[in-house]
């Protein structure tokens, strides 16, 4: 039985990937791998947007709204995950993220007489985005009650294609992630894991797009320095038994305005999105083993601007250590 629940659980790891639900959604969770072990792990979401950034003026500042007719936006988004246990402290690994983007809205472009007009813009892109190298140390271990105090420090490579990147699959720049995480026994079977994090962006490489007339001209965002972007995941764990945890979950990020090449603002870039949500952590060998689990959940933006949104967003994990 145990075989069978193992290979259930590392096919899982494998083909159903997920956003994680503990600590930060790139350098991972406070625990860390222990000495010598792996750690695989999944994380798949899925949005059906209802809601668009959008202003029906170009003139006026865009807000969220109702899809406008002949929109759509259907996002999936899966995370692969690979952590090592270096020293009993310090653990390591890198993330790998694929994305399908199936979008259908419409933009406000200007003539050259200064005139605006709508642009119908389509596309249906998917593939694999930038790679996310970490690293996490515990600062602080002292079980039970502090079982983790740690810090974590991301870099991410600029590696996806140009084609990806112009489709919002990759950001076209080098980042850097620290993060502050924490997983603390709280009171019985009350305990909580959670992290804050701040990312620099950097700037975008210089990208060659088709224009109307086939010509090859300068991306408009080439150059663009992203901005800063800060975050926050707090999860409080309520233990079921021994092999079922419930999590109430409070998340959220927001950005600073991005800066074009010339060291301009970009007006309407400052984003940013606060959500609640709840998943359950099933333990098919019980809950002393915290990396080996599986979690369906959902969430439900509360404070949201950003490109599209949607009411609900269901997630799923799957993670196994050996």
């Amino acid at each position: 039985m145990f075989k069978k629940l193992l290979v259930f659980a590392f096919v899982l790891a494998l083909v159903l990937p997920v956003n994680l639900f503990a600590g930060d959604p790139v350098v991972g969770c406070p625990l860390g791998v222990e000495s010598g072990k792996v750690w695989l792990h999944s994380t798949t979401y899925y949005i059906s947007a209802n809601k668009a950034y959008w202003n029906d003026s170009p003139t006026d500042t865009p807000e969220m709204v109702a899809m406008p007719a002949g929109w759509h936006a259907k996002i999936l988004k899966s995370s692969y995950r690979t952590q090592f246990g270096i020293t009993s402290r310090l653990s390591g690994g890198f993330l790998l993220t694929y994305w399908d983007k199936d979008i259908a809205k419409e933009v406000w472009k200007q003539k050259n007489d200064g005139s605006w007009f709508k642009k119908t813009k389509s596309f249906h892109s998917f593939g694999f985005g930038d790679i996310w190298v970490y690293g996490v140390y515990k600062i602080i271990e002292n079980p039970p009650r502090f079982e983790a105090i740690s810090l974590g420090v991301g870099y991410k490579f600029d590696s996806a294609d140009n084609t990806l990147v112009v489709h919002g699959i990759g950001s076209g720049a080098k980042s850097m992630r620290i993060s502050f995480l924490t997983h603390i026994d709280l009171i019985g079977k009350i305990g909580e894991c959670s992290s804050i994090w701040y990312e620099h962006r950097g700037k975008v490489r210089y990208i060659e797009v088709k224009n109307e007339q086939g010509e090859s001209v300068e991306w408009e965002k080439s150059g663009w320095d992203l901005g800063e972007k800060y975050g926050y995941n707090i999860g409080i764990e309520y233990e079921l038994s021994d092999r079922f945890k419930i999590v109430p979950k409070f998340m959220g990020w927001w950005k600073t305005e991005d800066r074009n090449k010339d060291g301009e603002t970009v007006e309407n870039t400052r984003f940013y999105e606060h959500s609640i949500g709840i998943v359950v952590q099933y333990f098919p060998i019980g809950t002393e083993h915290e990396h080996c689990k599986i979690i369906a959940g959902i969430k439900a933006p509360v404070l949201v601007v950003n490109s599209f949104s949607a009411t609900f967003v269901p997630q799923f994990m799957a993670m196994w250590t050996f």
